[in-house]
């Protein structure tokens, strides 16, 4: 061997990984800072040619950010983050770079030039704005409080990846403005990422491993999930929600075409839903079958929606008690047993009852954004419940709401609570809303005729799908901290609060009700006074 370290780079599993071979004449005993130099020099090579990559690529990159539509940026970031994320490349350091993080710093930087030219416009400062603002504030103080480093992930890491971006990709489609055009792509766009993730998602599940892209996913040593439709994203709870996005998508233009576009978007959903089954987890199953019911209840009679919706409580609770014992110990990772797979389950009450004791404690500030294993390891050892609490002590919270009580208090999650709860309303209204420039049902959309689609109830749609696929596995799963499940959260929220704003100014009598067992509709009058310029027509 020779005395002279090698230094070089390798593909391992589609994903750039640096390799480091140490010199083999150093002494075991020989100090820490000579034995890492050569990952050092390493280090320092890489962000040279980084940046040196970033010097060639920008001279080339400026016409197209500056011609390109402020939503397809965004997208971009994205579906570039969906599938070509860290986990295929990054570099590791303070904070860890990316592809995608990357792209985000030149949209950020092309959306805030376009409103300091006055090309795109400040909106009308809005009751959700103010929520989502409040939400992140909350969760930066929190940071600076409680402490913004620690042993593991820094809180403060944790602050700028899942929410300082998320909401800055909000704050940029709030400055954007959107054409029925442009909605009709941008779903386009959705079903198209949804059709990868639910093909590779089964081809997982049936071990088909050649035809999964990237290469990554199939690395056996990140054992996490391993064997069930993880995606890109390597977690599966993240790939349903996405999948459940898409899946809204399709069920949106499904309801606007016409015969034969019915049959390709039927034939699409099925895949869709397949890539939910691929995922193997239970919370997937709910938010799918949940975002269909809303869908569902905006084309159906009030009388029908109220025994539809006693009718799926009563089947869903007799196929639960049917097929309880075999769906709570189903065997889903390579890597878990079925009996591993019930003690998941069973671990869940012991969280719950972590999470209560610490909010007992702080129960209007919590403990710190990003603190939950510092702050929780005294409460494992409580015995007056009668239940071996420290075997949660390895776990973080499952539960989004409960993690978000835990770490914020009553004041953070009644934030984020709100920002839900108001997107929700938001998105039926618009949902469930006969718009005054809707051109009928006589028209029919197709893959790439976006005459007949009513933007503002698609953006409705996608926007109810994506809650339902949020909140449903969020009960289960700490979805808050899953890569890019914020980002399309807050992207999405930022279209759907925008065209509600536009759809505002379109109505004249803008105060719908939001009660999803009753179906909103615009009066006559105000609908045809938005649409014929202010006429009053008469009323027979």
């Amino acid at each position: 061997m020779s005395s002279m370290h090698a230094i070089g780079t390798k593909l391992n599993t589609g994903k750039v990984v640096a390799t480091v071979k140490l010199d083999d004449s150093l002494h075991p005993e020989t100090p820490v800072e000579m034995r890492c130099r050569p990952s050092s020099e390493l280090l320092f090579r890489m962000t040279l040619l980084l940046i040196l990559i970033l010097f060639a690529i920008i001279p080339w990159s400026i016409p197209i950010l500056h011609n390109a539509r402020t939503w397809t940026l965004v997208m971009a970031v994205l579906f570039l983050g969906t599938v070509f994320g860290p986990a295929f490349f990054a570099f590791n350091g303070f904070v860890q770079i990316s592809l995608d993080r990357l792209l985000w710093v030149a949209v950020i930087g092309v959306a805030v030039f376009r409103v300091l030219t006055g090309e795109n416009k400040l909106p009308r400062v809005t009751r959700t704005d103010g929520v989502v603002l409040g939400l992140v504030a909350i969760t930066l103080l929190s940071c600076l409080r409680f402490g913004m480093f620690g042993d593991g992930q820094p809180p403060i890491a944790r602050w700028l990846f899942y929410m300082a971006l998320p909401c800055s990709l909000y704050a940029v489609m709030r400055t954007a403005t959107f054409t029925r055009q442009d909605i009709h792509r941008m779903v386009t766009a959705l079903i198209a990422m949804g059709a990868y993730l639910a093909f590779t998602g089964v081809m997982e599940m049936l071990d088909l491993r050649a035809l999964v892209f990237p290469r990554f996913i199939n690395d056996p040593e990140v054992w996490e999930f391993y064997g069930r439709g993880r995606g890109p994203l390597l977690n599966p709870a993240g790939n349903g929600i996405l999948l459940t996005l898409a899946l809204a998508a399709c069920a949106s233009r499904f309801l606007d075409s016409g015969r034969h576009g019915k049959a390709w978007y039927a034939l699409l959903a099925l895949l869709m839903l397949a890539g939910c089954y691929s995922t193997l987890t239970r919370s997937v199953w709910l938010g799918a079958i949940a975002a269909l019911g809303w869908i569902g209840m905006i084309y159906v009679p009030r009388r029908v929606r109220i025994v539809a919706l006693a009718g799926v409580v009563v089947f869903s609770g007799a196929m639960a008690m049917g097929l309880k014992d075999q769906m709570m110990s189903m065997k889903r990772d390579k890597a878990l047993s079925a009996a591993d797979a019930a003690k998941s389950v069973e671990l869940r009450p012991l969280l719950a009852l972590v999470a209560y004791e610490m909010f007992l404690d702080r129960p209007l500030g919590g403990h710190g954004y990003g603190n939950y294993f510092d702050a929780a390891e005294p409460y494992h050892a409580i015995r007056r419940h009668g239940v071996p609490l420290e075997n949660a002590r390895p776990y973080m919270q499952h539960n989004v709401f409960l993690s978000t009580l835990v770490d914020l208090g009553l004041f953070g999650f009644s934030m984020h609570l709100l920002m839900l709860i108001g997107l929700f309303c938001l998105a039926w209204q618009l949902a469930s809303a006969k718009h005054a420039d809707a051109t009928g049902s006589q028209m029919r959309a197709t893959l790439w005729d976006p005459i007949a689609e009513d933007h503002r109830r698609t953006i409705g749609i996608l926007m109810l799908g994506l809650l339902s696929g949020y909140v449903c596995n969020g009960m289960f799963h700490e979805v808050g901290i899953i890569h890019m499940v914020h980002m399309y959260l807050f992207a999405m929220a930022g279209v759907l609060v925008t065209l509600h704003q536009t759809a505002e100014s379109t109505v004249a009598n803008p105060m719908p009700r939001w009660n999803p067992f009753l179906r909103w509709t615009p009066t006559v009058g105000a609908a045809h006074e938005a649409a014929y310029g202010g006429k009053t027509p008469l009323h027979g």
